[in-house]
């Protein structure tokens, strides 16, 4: 455990980590039960953050995130540079495969949804971009941690054979085929995914989507060696 530790900071951030989709805005008293708080600690901690607008307090006294976390995680995002090459090609792939495209990034022990463009059909799956999920589960996940130093002797398949599928393993009713995105170097930069209801992932299906994924990741890779080529012609 590092030393470099500071309490206080540390239960500021739990605070923060109580939010979620699912529950956008928390009373004192659901704040103080989910962190193990008293309540006095809390309204001194969440007071701080106040101040710094990490939190708001509503009229209704319940709180919620404060624009600053949405500052700093557009920061997050942009700061990988991908957007304006990986935005179309989600585009391009939900319209060839009728299904949500997404773009994941390792983060720690989770895989983050940097960006997605979500199916037009009116059944399914819809994903939120900054959404955190597990990282041992799922395509994406299986992905990222196959080209990473997390890869075990159970996903040297996945390494081999380029691609991961997930058949109702997060979700009964969803399934998912990823593929790795790199870039310079081979530098693996993310994992590009398409996602949708099971029933529509028959094999079949799942040959075409990863057709089309591969066609992607191979037309991102490229762009990304140009971009990287730019980028060093500027500063020569």
């Amino acid at each position: 455990m590092s030393k470099n530790r500071v309490e206080a900071v540390e239960r500021a951030l739990t605070l923060l980590e109580c939010f979620t989709q699912e529950r956008r805005t928390l009373s004192l008293t659901e704040l103080a039960e989910a962190t193990g708080m008293y309540k006095s600690t809390v309204l001194r901690l969440a007071g701080s953050l106040e101040r710094f607008h990490f939190l708001i307090r509503r009229d209704d006294g319940r709180f919620a995130i404060g624009q600053a976390v949405w500052r700093l995680g557009l920061l997050y995002r942009n700061s990988f540079e991908l957007e304006s090459l990986v935005r179309p090609i989600l585009a391009e792939l939900v319209q060839h495969t009728g299904e949500t495209a997404s773009f994941y990034v390792k983060e720690g022990h989770a895989r983050v949804v940097l960006y997605r463009e979500n199916s037009t059909r009116a059944a399914r799956h819809h994903l939120d971009e900054g959404v955190s999920l597990p990282l041992d589960s799922g395509a994406s996940g299986h992905i990222l941690r196959a080209y990473s130093d997390m890869a075990t002797a159970e996903l040297a398949a996945v390494r081999e054979q380029g691609f991961a599928v997930s058949l109702g393993e997060r979700d009964p009713d969803l399934a998912a085929i990823a593929v790795p995105v790199f870039g310079k170097g081979q530098a693996l930069q993310g994992a590009l995914t398409v996602s949708g209801i099971i029933t529509r992932f028959t094999e079949p299906d799942r040959e075409k989507i990863l057709t089309e994924l591969k066609l992607a990741a191979q037309k991102l890779h490229k762009q990304l060696l140009k971009t990287a080529r730019h980028d060093g012609d500027a500063r020569t």
